[in-house]
C-alpha cells in the first residue's frame, strides 16, 4: 500500500524527458521563462521593448541581427500610457504589425492584477510568443504584494507556470528602488524572491559619458553562461537606434530554417522538431501548425505518414514520436 502511495506522489528523474531551453532572443529572453527588465524611470525600458515587439510581430531580426523567421504574436499590457494616442503610434513608428500585438482592455476589465485569471485566459485565446507587463508595479493587488516574500513567491510561481505551460516568454518591466550603491539584483522593487524567480534579469542604465546612450547589462542569467550587454540610443533627431548587442557565448539554439517544397514537407519538419524534446499536447501542435500556415488536415495526414502515435492522458490528447512508453 505504501509503495502505491509513493508512486503517485513521486516521479523518478529517470522517467523525465530532458529538454533544451528555447530562446526568443539568446541569451537574454527565454521562452517558457520569466525575464525581468528593470531600470530607473525614463531610461527607455518601454521604448526598447516596443522595438523588440515590432521586430517579433513582422518576423524581422533581433538586435544582434539574427532572423526571427515567422512573425510572432505579442501581448503588450501597459498601464502608464494611452492606447490610442501613445502606445499604438509608438508601435507604428517602430514598424510593428499591430495585427499581431494585443492587450487586455482595462477600461472593460478593470482591476487587472499580475496573477489575474484573465491574463491566463488572454494567453490561451491569443497564443502569444511573448507577454510583456509594463510596469509590474501597476498590476499588484496591493503595495505589499512584492514586499512580502511569501506573496511575491506565489505571484512569480503562477506567472512562471503560465509561461511554461503556454510556451511563451514573459517579460516584467519594473522600476528600480532607491537604494543607490547597492548591488543591481538588490535594487529590484520588492522581495528578492522576484529576482530569484526570474531566469534572466536585464538592467538599463544611462551611459555616464553620453546620457543619450543606454547600456543594458544582463546581471543574472540562470539558463546560459553569458555576460551579455546591449546598447541603444534615444535622441530627438534619430529617435531609437540599436547600437550594439554582444555576448561572449554564441547560441546554438537558432538553426536556419530550411526551404520547403510543400506544406506537407514543412509540416513534417515542424512536427519532428516539436516532438524532439518530448511528447506534446495535440491541441498545442495544431495551434503551432496554424501559426505556420498549415491546416489541421495537413497536420493529421503528415502525422500518419510519420507514424506518430497519439494517446490520451488526463482528458487531453498527446502526440509522441517515441515507439514505447
Amino acid at each position: 500500500m505504501a509503495d502505491k502511495v509513493e508512486k503517485r506522489i513521486l516521479t523518478l528523474y529517470s522517467d523525465v524527458q530532458a529538454t533544451s531551453v528555447h530562446w526568443l532572443w539568446y541569451p537574454f529572453i527565454a521562452v517558457g521563462k520569466i525575464t525581468l527588465l528593470q531600470g530607473d524611470p525614463g531610461d527607455g525600458k518601454s521604448t526598447m521593448m516596443m522595438n523588440l515587439i515590432a521586430e517579433l510581430s513582422k518576423g524581422g531580426k533581433t538586435p544582434d541581427g539574427k532572423p526571427i523567421g515567422t512573425p510572432q504574436r505579442v501581448i503588450y499590457q501597459c498601464s502608464e500610457d494611452g492606447v490610442s494616442d501613445t502606445i499604438k503610434p509608438r508601435l507604428e513608428r517602430c514598424g510593428a504589425d499591430c495585427r499581431k500585438v494585443a492587450f487586455i482592455n482595462e477600461e472593460t476589465y478593470s482591476g487587472l492584477t499580475l496573477d489575474d485569471e484573465r491574463i491566463r485566459q488572454a494567453i490561451i485565446e491569443f497564443r502569444p510568443r511573448l507577454v510583456v507587463i509594463d510596469p509590474i508595479q501597476a498590476y499588484l493587488g496591493s503595495d505589499s504584494d512584492l514586499q512580502i516574500a511569501g506573496r511575491a513567491r506565489k505571484l512569480m510561481q503562477r506567472l512562471g507556470m503560465w509561461a511554461s505551460v503556454y510556451d511563451c516568454a514573459i517579460v516584467l518591466i519594473g522600476h528600480l528602488n532607491k537604494k543607490e550603491g547597492t548591488k543591481g539584483l538588490y535594487r529590484s522593487l520588492g522581495s528578492i524572491d522576484v529576482v530569484a524567480a526570474a531566469r534572466s534579469v536585464l538592467q538599463v542604465e544611462r551611459d555616464q559619458k553620453d546620457t543619450d546612450i543606454r547600456i543594458v547589462r544582463q546581471i543574472k542569467n540562470s539558463l546560459a553562461p553569458s555576460d551579455g550587454e546591449i546598447r541603444f540610443s534615444i535622441t530627438a533627431e534619430m529617435g531609437f537606434q540599436w547600437l550594439e548587442c554582444k555576448s561572449t557565448f554564441v547560441s546554438s539554439e537558432q538553426p536556419k530554417v530550411p526551404e520547403f517544397e510543400s506544406k506537407t514537407e514543412k509540416a513534417a519538419y515542424l512536427i519532428k522538431k516539436l516532438l524532439s524534446d518530448g511528447d506534446m499536447r495535440a491541441r498545442e501542435i495544431y495551434m503551432r501548425m496554424k501559426d505556420e500556415g498549415i491546416s489541421r488536415r495537413t497536420a493529421e495526414n503528415t502525422k500518419k505518414e510519420l507514424g506518430i502515435r497519439s494517446y490520451r492522458k488526463m482528458r487531453q490528447w498527446y502526440w509522441s514520436i517515441h515507439t514505447g512508453e
